[in-house]
C-alpha cells in the first residue's frame, strides 16, 4: 500500500502512527499540496491528504476512514477498543483532537494573510477553542498512566499526539499553560511510531 502525505499534516501523522503501531507495511509518497498536479489528486478529487492507495489501486480517504479501514485490515492489535463504552470514549477524544487540528489549521491560514486583512475576531475565537480543547486533553492525558510502556497506543492517544504535535509546531505558545500535556507527549518521544512521524 502507499500513503500520500505531507510531513507536517497532523491528519497524515495520525494515520502514520496507526500504521506503525499496528505494524502494517506501507510506502510513503510525499506531496506538495501547492503543486497543481500533485500525486494525491489522482486518487482523491479534492486533492486532500492523507490518501491510502490499497494494493488493488483503490483509494481510501480521509484520515478517520483510513483508520477504520486499518482496523478492518488488521483487527489486532486493535487501536479502537471493542468494549462499546470504551470505544465511544476513544472516538470522542479522537473527534476532539481532530477539532484541534481543524481549528489550528484555520488559525494558521488566517495568520498568513497580511496584518490588515486578518480577521482578529476569528483568530481570537480559534485560539480560545484550541485552548479549551487542550485543557480537556490534558485531563485525559493525566489519566493515561505508564502509556509509554503499553504494547500499542489507542486511537485517542494517537490522535492526541498528532494534534498536540501540530499545535507545538504551529502555535507553541498555546501549550505554555499545559505543562502536564506537554510532558506526557514528550514522555512518548522514544517510541518509534512517535519519533519517526514527528513533523518536520
Amino acid at each position: 500500500m502507499r500513503l500520500y502525505a505531507t510531513q507536517t499534516s497532523p491528519y497524515a501523522r495520525k494515520v502514520r502512527i496507526a500504521l506503525l503501531e499496528k505494524n502494517i507495511p506501507c510506502a510513503l509518497e510525499w506531496v506538495d499540496l501547492r503543486a497543481a498536479d500533485h500525486g494525491a489528486l489522482e486518487h482523491n478529487p479534492l486533492g486532500k491528504i492523507p490518501v491510502l492507495v490499497r494494493n488493488d489501486g483503490s483509494a481510501v480517504y480521509d484520515s478517520a476512514v483510513i483508520i477504520q479501514y486499518l482496523e478492518i485490515l488488521r483487527p489486532e492489535p486493535a487501536i479502537i477498543p471493542h468494549d462499546p463504552e470504551a470505544r465511544i470514549e476513544t472516538l470522542r477524544i479522537e473527534a476532539l483532537a481532530s477539532g484541534i487540528m481543524d481549528t489550528t489549521v484555520a488559525w494558521v491560514l488566517e495568520q498568513r494573510h497580511s496584518k490588515d486583512c486578518q480577521d482578529a475576531g476569528m483568530l481570537q475565537r480559534a485560539r480560545g477553542k484550541v485552548l479549551a480543547a487542550l485543557a480537556v486533553l490534558q485531563e485525559e492525558a493525566c489519566a493515561w498512566k505508564d502509556v509509554a510502556a503499553v504494547p500499542v497506543l489507542n486511537l485517542a492517544q494517537i490522535a492526541t499526539i498528532a494534534a498536540v504535535g501540530y499545535v507545538d509546531l504551529r502555535a507553541p505558545d498555546f501549550l505554555l499553560q499545559f505543562p502536564d500535556l506537554t510532558a506526557w507527549m514528550h514522555s512518548l518521544c522514544q517510541r518509534p511510531g512517535i519519533s519517526a512521524t514527528a513533523p518536520q
